[in-house]
C-alpha cells in the first residue's frame, strides 16, 4: 500500500463511492454537488492550494485525501475517503497515517489540522487515534437545509 499522487483517470472510481446525499455531504460537505460529478473533483484538483493524494495497492485506489495548504506552516486534510470495497480494513488509517508521514517529509508544515462531523464517529475515533485532539476553534457546526451538522476541529502537531 503507497501514496499516490490522484490522477484525473481516478475521479470516476471516486465519485462513485458515495450512494447518498449524506453520505457526499460527509465527505465533501457543500464542496461538490449530489450527485457529485467526475469534473468537480477534478477541477478542484487544479485550484491553488489544493493537493489530492490517493491510497493504492497498485491496481486498485483504495482511498483518497485532500491536502489544503492552509498557511506555511500549517497544512489542513480534507475529504478523506475509502472506498467501500475496503471500508473497516484499517484503510483510512493507513491513508490519514501515511499523509502524516509526507507531510512531515516536507519538514515545512508544524500542524496538520481537520474537521470532522460529529456523526461521523468511525472518522472521529480513526483521527483520535492517530494523535489528533480536539481543538476549541470554529466552525462549530455546518448547515445542511436548515439542520444543523456539529463539527468537531482536530488538530495534531508534527
Amino acid at each position: 500500500m503507497y501514496l499516490r499522487q490522484f490522477s484525473e483517470h481516478d475521479a470516476p472510481e471516486i465519485s462513485s463511492w458515495f450512494s447518498s446525499r449524506e453520505e457526499s455531504l460527509l465527505w465533501g460537505g457543500r464542496v461538490f454537488s449530489w450527485p457529485i460529478e467526475t469534473a468537480e473533483i477534478i477541477n478542484r484538483s487544479h485550484q491553488k492550494g489544493i493537493e489530492y493524494l490517493t491510497l493504492s495497492n497498485g491496481s486498485d485506489v483504495l482511498g483518497f485525501i485532500e491536502l489544503q495548504h492552509v498557511s506555511p506552516d500549517e497544512m489542513r486534510l480534507c475529504r478523506v475517503a475509502v472506498s467501500p470495497k475496503f471500508r473497516g480494513q484499517g484503510m483510512g488509517k493507513a491513508l490519514v497515517s501515511l499523509s502524516l508521514e509526507e507531510i512531515k517529509k516536507r519538514k515545512q508544515y508544524q500542524v496538520v489540522t481537520l474537521a470532522v462531523f460529529n456523526k461521523n464517529k468511525t472518522a472521529h475515533k480513526c483521527y483520535k487515534s492517530l494523535g489528533f485532539v480536539a481543538v476549541d476553534k470554529g466552525p462549530k457546526f455546518k448547515e445542511f437545509s436548515g439542520e444543523r451538522w456539529p463539527l468537531v476541529q482536530m488538530e495534531t502537531a508534527l
